[in-house]
């Protein structure tokens, strides 16, 4: 009797924590749209919207997570980061509280979304939740995104339900969830006509072309290439899907070429040089310089380019002696606003704007000693087989790698919680029961 209590209060935990998580990543993942082009006066409460998210989340992760592994790997990051913050870097522990929130996601959702998985009756609600929830926000972004496009043109500004200046993560987000969908849907034994019955997961990935996001191709070419399951019929299966994947470049090409000319960026890349420096400045060491007039100049805006950020770390250690292991704290990418910037926030505040590659802002905040823990951390995430389930699917994985890649090089999108939810779901999901697609 006390057993089956106890079994009935677990499922509802799971239950509620599964309502909770929807809760949450629909909110995050459509204020930014209403905030920014709805009803603009949202925006004053994006920072409260935000802290009460975070806050949810960490409620709920006290409540539900229980995993040894999950408390230990907590208080490692917890104690490392406050002694590397506030014992070796003199920051205030205020400020360490509050830069700790950028890795919320990073640390707490796997364990939450295990524990929702962890019984065969709860796992089957949420998979299904997820296949509907999953189609009705890849509808919502597209929506978003076109009339983003619409109003700004292709740029920066389209990130879909995400809000302006998240059409990188939009574009990601897309492509991961459609993958995701549609690899529930594949039939191995008649690849080609599960693939037809759910175009729909393919069709909407083309708005990712209407917001000049060039990791869109990188994603398009993933998406395909591990589409189809990994046997010995995946020459066979990838010679006939080639038609599909040319005729998705060249829609996805054709938009984004006729987007970038309605935009006035038509000769964006013309020339070797252009397409180098939308990834490196010609001189580093001018870095600071350029970067100083475009804020003067661009009304306190600039975007130093993102292995531009990666190579100036050389040169900020002979600048900043006594940071290569330890970084300068955690908490340098947030504040301004309920907390105060730290000094080194303020002095390079040039170089901590716009695109962020991940690499860079661990490396910024801990040092050799934080980007070490990251890896430590992603090889134990990637190893560690949940209990209910002995198969791997090898396609999902080597998608989520892929992208923990591209995301290492190309901005922070782990420090965002909406992303974090959809990645560690995919991760926690990508182990199976069964060996079947």
């Amino acid at each position: 009797m006390a057993m089956a209590t106890e079994s009935r209060t677990a499922d509802r935990t799971r239950y509620v924590c599964q309502i909770v998580f929807w809760v949450v990543f629909w909110t995050w993942g459509t204020f930014g749209f209403l905030a920014d082009d709805v009803f603009t006066p949202l925006k004053q409460m994006r920072s409260q919207l935000v802290l009460l998210l975070d806050a949810v989340v960490v409620a709920m992760a006290c409540v539900v997570v229980r995993q040894r592994w999950a408390l230990v790997v907590t208080a490692i990051f917890l104690a490392v980061s406050w002694i590397l913050t506030c014992a070796l870097n003199h920051l205030g522990t205020l400020f360490w509280l509050n830069g700790t929130r950028d890795f919320i996601g990073l640390i707490l959702l796997y364990p939450i979304v295990t524990f929702i998985l962890d019984e065969p009756g709860s796992r089957q609600r949420f998979l299904d939740s997820f296949d509907k929830q999953g189609l009705y926000f890849l509808i919502v972004q597209a929506f978003c995104i076109v009339v983003q496009a619409f109003i700004y043109g292709a740029g920066d500004m389209v990130g879909g339900g995400f809000g302006h200046f998240y059409s990188g993560q939009v574009s990601v987000v897309i492509y991961l969830l459609s993958f995701f969908l549609l690899r529930r849907r594949i039939d191995p034994a008649h690849f080609l006509n599960s693939l037809n019955e759910n175009k729909i997961y393919v069709l909407l990935l083309l708005p990712t072309f209407l917001n000049e996001t060039k990791v869109s191709f990188v994603m398009l070419a993933l998406y395909f290439a591990l589409l189809a399951p990994i046997d010995r019929k995946l020459l066979l299966r990838m010679a006939v899907i080639g038609p599909v994947v040319a005729l998705m470049l060249w829609a996805g090409l054709s938009i984004y070429d006729y987007t970038t000319t309605q935009s006035g960026n038509a000769t964006a890349f013309a020339t070797t040089e252009e397409r180098i420096a939308y990834f490196m400045v010609e001189s580093v060491e001018n870095a600071e310089g350029g970067a100083r007039w475009d804020i003067e100049n661009n009304r306190g805006v600039t975007d130093v380019p993102r292995f531009t950020k990666l190579m100036y770390t050389v040169l900020l250690n002979e600048q900043e002696p006594g940071h290569v292991l330890i970084g300068f704290g955690v908490g340098q990418f947030k504040g301004g606003t309920q907390v105060q910037q730290s000094d080194f926030a303020r002095t390079y505040d040039w170089l901590l704007m716009g695109s962020i590659p991940y690499l860079f802002h661990i490396y910024i905040q801990m040092g050799l000693i934080g980007l070490a823990m990251l890896l430590a951390y992603g090889i134990f995430i990637a190893v560690k087989r949940p209990q209910w389930a002995p198969h791997r699917d090898l396609n999902l994985q080597l998608m989520l790698l892929a992208v923990v890649l591209l995301v290492c090089f190309y901005n922070d999108m782990l420090r965002n919680l909406a992303f974090c939810m959809l990645f560690f779901t995919l991760m926690a999901t990508s182990w199976r029961i069964n060996d079947d697609c």
